[in-house]
């Protein structure tokens, strides 16, 4: 755990160790933050310094007797010579007085203004770097990953826990230089006060009280750590649920599930607003907390001021300069709590910035060029958890042969197909394609090498022009109308108002199960590659326009090594070959009739879908 250590916490000790990794990112914000903080020091030299000097030396001078207007507001230091630093100008000294106060409050604001808004332009740039590098880390982790955390909760950390890292590199660490900056401005006033005075150090005993309130902040600083953690857990639950439901929108309006939704969401959502009440009680109690603490060292140093001799004058600059110095006591107490606040948010982030890469190219990895197409696997075995999917499978499946995989749900048909792009790597034995390891060559030239279309085909929500395209960027629009028209596409695209450049709407949503799986051969035809797998590629299709897109994928696997994962056997009457699964093992292999002939399991499911179809 990151102790909340308010006023003893340095800059140093905050990026030591535990958030040193993110100071790369303020790289590009440097300049920036260097000019924030060059205002901030005016702001807290303008704040903690002039109000006090106004009231303590200006005033007092302005509306004394002639000896005080021609007293030196500022003097040098003994041994420095003792000189006059700083006296009121002879016959102007009332619209000096009338002029100091705007002024010192231009260069207060001046100060503010340009401290404040660098430091959230700095900070708007650091929340883009990482969010940045927390969505490309995504695009890097393997698919198991986001099986473990649902979607809702990712966007969460994608999008709000990212303002923890601004919080903590950007605001904390100004407030780590300005507010002690004030505090020393506002502490040495008093002192150079106090000791201007007989008897001042006791004035200064007053001070003592400072410890007690970084007692109290310490304190509640615990407790808002705690309840932030509950509460970024508990909207990661409420953003689940939301994305879940509107995901969902067809399923719950069908089965009638709009109020045991509603129930849902609000449950989630008192819970969320009960902590957050907590959170907010802690935070806001901080502030009170420190400036009863403040009010009763004032009060203490009214009496010891008093008690020694103190003029009016001078008690009133000493209790503004001592109520500044508690400002900074305040700010460096919200800076334990901030830090409370932001640790968990860092925390999940980590999570995705850390999570091991699991798939990744080996360091010596080499280039791919286009493949024939041979598929060989030694000895594989895989498993999501403890129990495998896959147990010691191997054949070889030679360039351009159509391969079905059948058997029941569960069987290891799937992890199959995801060993072979490397979606996956096996725990043990070996995959090749044309000889090679695919542990030994780039994760991107493998995959240029093999089209995939499944059983949901993903389209973004961007014109069929451009999602086709994705087969191949480089593509001509000749080129795309060419796959379109071999898929079979082309015809409900041209009937569409903008053709080719109809917007799909998220996830396809404008086009109907056929349409999208046609526009996903497309793709895959565009891509042209050597190695092709469909995963139960019609199995969400009625039969007619099943009948109609297997024309398509009969063209499209035409010299391709072909992986047809299958649960309807009239996608497959015409294959190469058929690999039967049962329990992550291979129970049958050879044509359709002698994998009928040799298996019980594969006789059985055929057998079953014929009298379904009759």
């Amino acid at each position: 755990m990151f102790p909340p250590r308010p006023p003893g916490v340095t800059l140093a000790g905050v990026f030591r160790g535990r958030y040193q990794p993110y100071l790369p990112y303020l790289k590009g914000s440097r300049s920036l933050l260097a000019l924030s903080l060059f205002a901030a020091v005016v702001f807290a030299a303008a704040n903690a310094f002039g109000l006090p000097f106004l009231m303590g030396k200006v005033l007092p001078a302005v509306f004394g007797d002639e000896a005080a207007r021609t007293a030196p507001l500022l003097s040098w230091p003994a041994w420095l010579g003792g000189g006059p630093l700083l006296v009121l100008p002879r016959g102007h000294e009332l619209a000096f007085a009338i002029a100091f106060l705007p002024g010192v409050m231009l260069v207060r604001g001046l100060g503010e203004f340009f401290s404040t808004y660098l430091l959230n332009l700095a900070g708007l740039r650091v929340i883009e770097a990482v969010r940045r590098d927390v969505f490309g880390r995504l695009q890097q982790l393997h698919l198991g990953f986001f099986g473990k955390i649902p979607v809702g909760d990712l966007l969460a950390r994608l999008i709000n826990d990212a303002n923890a890292v601004r919080l903590v590199l950007v605001d904390v660490s100004n407030d780590l230089i300005v507010q002690p900056l004030t505090l020393l401005f506002a502490f040495l006033y008093v002192v150079w006060v106090c000791f201007s005075h007989d008897n001042g150090y006791w004035f200064l005993a007053s001070l003592l009280v400072v410890p007690a309130a970084v007692l109290l902040v310490r304190g509640v600083a615990r407790r808002i750590q705690h309840r932030t953690r509950q509460g970024l857990a508990s909207a990661s639950d409420l953003n689940g649920i939301a994305v879940e439901n509107l995901q969902s929108a067809r399923e719950i309006r069908a089965y009638g599930l709009q109020e045991r939704e509603g129930a849902r969401f609000n449950q989630a959502s008192q819970e969320g607003l009960r902590l957050q009440g907590k959170l907010v009680r802690y935070e806001k109690a901080l502030s009170p907390l420190v400036e009863m603490t403040a009010a009763l060292g004032i009060a203490a140093a009214i009496g010891v001021g008093a008690a020694n001799g103190f003029t009016l004058n001078e008690l009133l600059s000493l209790i503004v300069a001592f109520y500044f110095a508690y400002g900074p006591v305040k700010r460096l107490g919200n800076v334990s709590s901030r830090l409370s606040m932001a640790r968990p948010a860092l925390d999940r982030l980590e999570e995705v910035l850390r999570a091991p890469i699991e798939v990744a190219d080996a360091a010596d990895a080499r280039a791919l060029g286009r493949v024939r197409g041979e598929i060989a696997l030694e000895g594989v075995t895989f498993a999501y958890g403890d129990e495998p999917v896959l147990r010691d499978v191997s054949l070889a499946i030679p360039a351009g042969q159509s391969v079905a995989l059948v058997g029941p749900s569960g069987a290891g048909k799937s992890t199959f197909v995801n060993l072979i792009p490397r979606f996956f790597d096996p725990r043990q034995g070996v995959i090749r394609i044309d000889g090679a390891d695919l542990r030994s060559v780039r994760q991107a030239d493998l995959r240029a090498n093999i089209a995939l279309v499944s059983q949901e085909p993903v389209l973004f929500n961007e014109s069929i022009l451009e999602n086709i395209r994705l087969g191949r960027p480089g593509a001509t629009d000749a080129e795309v109308r060419e796959a379109a028209r071999q898929a079979g596409a082309l015809g409900f695209i041209e009937s569409l108002p903008e053709g080719f450049l109809t917007k799909v709407g998220e996830r396809g949503g404008r086009l109907s199960g056929g349409q999208r799986q046609r526009v996903s051969i497309a793709r895959a035809g565009l891509k042209d590659a050597p190695v092709l797998i469909l995963d139960e590629a019609t199995s969400a299709l009625d039969t007619d326009t099943e009948r109609g897109i297997q024309q398509s994928l009969a063209l499209l696997m035409k010299g391709r090594t072909t992986l047809i994962v299958a649960h309807r056997f009239s996608t497959i009457r015409d294959v190469d070959r058929v690999l039967v699964f049962d329990a992550g093992r291979i129970v049958a292999d050879g044509t359709r009739e002698e994998a009928y002939a040799s298996s019980e399991l594969f006789r059985r499911l055929w057998d079953n879908q014929a009298k379904g179809l009759a």
